[in-house]
């Protein structure tokens, strides 16, 4: 289901040729059923690690979708999320072999479409930036084994750091669902984004806005993707995104709104 809520800066978005994306990576370049990053080595770990995973993914997931939490809270509660998650996955990520190991056989694919969609903006030279609260040392991997790490493209997201068989990750400086924002891009790359025209923007969560700063949004066309509590959320997310794709809508979609 597609839903344009803003249709002159679609129109207007059509006839930009100078401008650069940004893009959310779980259920937004991946599908909505598909596993979050941060659950793929847990998942595959098994045991403890899985356990105590689940249980802080079945309190604070459902918060995150809660658009009816105050907007502070809800970031403070996300960064706790976000040090709780890591903090497990520092204990028993052991080495980096295993977020190699872990994407064999995960439950992580990509929407119809963002293989061609990507491509398409590699091939017109246009700057992609893919931010995401997960776990960046995988996404890597798994865009590369993917063939779309293009270089045109930038992820800003959590890597762990492996040295003398320990794993290390700043849990004060972790990029939370809620905190994702324009700033997190290093200075000499925004010095060259800050020069384009338009902004496309993507995501799955109506924070994932904030990746571009307000300053800039009637630059941005933003464009949400909604596969989760549909009924309760359809009215809030048509109120905050440019274009709503509800119910495991794809990348083919997207370009077909733009080319249109």
């Amino acid at each position: 289901m597609k839903y344009i809520n803003n249709k002159e800066r679609l129109e207007q978005f059509k006839n930009e040729k100078n401008f650069f994306a940004i893009i959310d990576f779980d259920r937004t370049l991946t599908t909505g059923v598909s596993d979050a990053s941060l659950g793929i080595i847990p998942k595959f770990l098994g045991g403890k690690c899985l356990e105590e995973r689940l249980k802080t993914y079945n309190h604070y997931r459902p918060l995150e979708l809660d658009y009816t939490i105050e907007k502070e809270e809800k970031r403070k509660i996300m960064k706790e999320w976000a040090t709780k998650t890591f903090t497990i996955l520092s204990k028993y990520l052991t080495s980096e072999k295993i977020i190699e190991d872990s994407l064999q056989d995960a439950n992580l694919h990509l929407r119809n479409g963002a293989k061609e969609f990507l491509q398409s903006l590699y091939e017109k030279n246009i700057p992609v930036v893919i931010m995401s609260a997960g776990v960046g040392n995988l996404i890597k991997r798994f865009l590369e084994k993917e063939g779309v790490l293009y270089d045109n493209i930038l992820l800003i997201s959590n890597f762990f750091e492996f040295k003398d068989n320990k794993t290390y990750i700043n849990t004060e400086k972790l990029m939370a669902s809620s905190n994702k924002d324009y700033s997190k891009i290093p200075e000499e790359v925004r010095k060259i984004l800050d020069k384009k025209d338009g902004i496309l923007l993507c995501g799955d969560i109506v924070e994932d806005i904030r990746m571009i700063d307000s300053k800039r949004r009637n630059k941005t066309l933003t464009i949400g993707f909604l596969d989760h509590n549909i009924e309760n959320n359809l009215e809030t997310y048509n109120n905050n995104f440019d274009i709503v794709l509800a119910d495991n809508e794809n990348f083919n979609a997207v370009m077909d709104i733009l080319n249109s």
